[in-house]
């Protein structure tokens, strides 16, 4: 992570009687680290003293050695992997595809609302990998619009007849279905709920394909950096309503949220753990994230598909959710190849801290509530 330590210290000591000496001090020590000003004076005749600090960390992306969906810098061994393609899966959420597997091993995950009132995700692989990753189910009109500015893959079961062709006509490359071993029916769910993948498996097919990405990388989903100082308090338990038939919540748990879900179409009524599952079966967890982004943006049918979509394209609201805190704003972006800008509502850009994050593409009409 390119970053740098600096700390000047000017001390200026008045000398005693009539002399009217004086001495100075000047240091500069570069690190990786933190920018922090410091300053101490005392006046002349008095023992008082002033003393102001000032703190600034300087965050700059390095797109060789950091996660362009973390903010963090990698692991050598990660990044000296590169140049890598991107992959999102398109990850079912149907009451019958949960718990999932392998949506804890991605680099990121964006939710997107889907017919029925329903969401899927979207599993962004770049660095991470899983052997274990399902259920896999079909593309929808508003995945290649945050697809797009990964150079990325989107990898599906299939799509409603005429999506695929213009998703690669807007520059997204299209991995349908494929035979075993890289994806694999599953004999404990019924179809379509049980195509699973590989992804270092699809990697391998996707690179033979020699399908387009970007090199050396891309850059960051959004500002990733430190110095964000108007934080509102209060953000505990978030609350998100897609729809009368899915609402996640959140609840802090330490400096991560975990997941919980809210479907109508369960027999539970109730918010429930939302898991995940490993191949064995036999070991279960609760979905977790330290950041939590909500983008909104205006709902619409799809004029080939008639599928529900939204609009990523424009201005619209925003939240950022960090270890119990919440910034409002809104973001924007002028094109589906560009990531988004994020502003708070005094019109400040907003820094998202460096963190494993969890994206929300929520339509106007969704609610998004904050609770201590």
């Amino acid at each position: 992570m390119k970053q740098y330590l600096s700390i000047f210290l000017l001390t200026v000591l008045v000398a005693c009687g009539s002399t009217g000496e004086s001495n100075s001090v000047a240091e500069q020590i570069d690190t990786t680290t933190t920018t922090i000003s410091e300053s101490t004076s005392t006046t002349e005749g008095s023992t008082d003293s002033t003393t102001t600090t000032e703190a600034t960390i300087q965050y700059v992306f390095d797109v060789e050695k950091m996660s362009p969906f973390t903010g963090k810098e990698l692991a050598p061994e990660l990044w000296l992997k590169r140049p890598r393609r991107v992959i999102a899966f398109k990850i079912d959420n149907n009451i019958n595809a949960r718990p999932q597997s392998g949506l804890q091993e991605a680099d990121a995950v964006h939710e997107i609302l889907v017919e029925g009132g329903m969401t899927r995700f979207l599993a962004f692989f770049y660095d991470n990998t899983s052997t274990y990753l399902g259920p896999i189910r079909s593309a929808r009109p508003t995945d290649p619009t945050v697809v797009r500015p990964f150079g990325g893959t989107l990898v599906v079961s299939g799509a409603t007849a005429g999506l695929i062709p213009s998703i690669r006509d807007l520059g997204v490359p299209v991995l349908e279905e494929q035979s075993s071993p890289v994806m694999f029916r599953i004999s404990s769910r019924n179809a379509p709920h049980n195509l699973y993948a590989d992804t270092e498996l699809v990697r391998e097919e996707i690179e033979d394909r020699g399908y387009y990405f970007l090199q050396p990388g891309p850059g960051p989903m959004y500002p990733f950096g430190f110095n964000q100082s108007n934080w509102n308090d209060g953000a505990e338990k978030i609350t998100i309503t897609y729809s009368e038939f899915t609402t996640v919540i959140w609840k802090l748990d330490g400096d991560q949220y975990s997941r919980f879900i809210i479907d109508k179409y369960a027999k539970e009524k109730d918010a429930v753990a939302h898991n995940f599952i490993s191949q064995d079966g036999n070991y279960s967890d609760i979905l977790k994230t330290e950041t939590i982004v909500v983008i909104q943006g205006p709902l619409y049918k799809d004029k080939a598909t008639t599928l529900p979509s939204v609009l990523t394209v424009g201005v619209g609201n925003a939240y950022i959710f960090n270890q119990g805190k919440y910034i409002e704003g809104s973001w924007r972006r002028g094109d589906i190849s560009e990531p988004f800008v994020l502003t708070d509502n005094d019109g400040n850009d907003i820094e998202v801290p460096p963190s494993s994050q969890w994206v929300h593409i929520l339509p106007n009409e969704g609610l998004v509530s904050v609770d201590k």
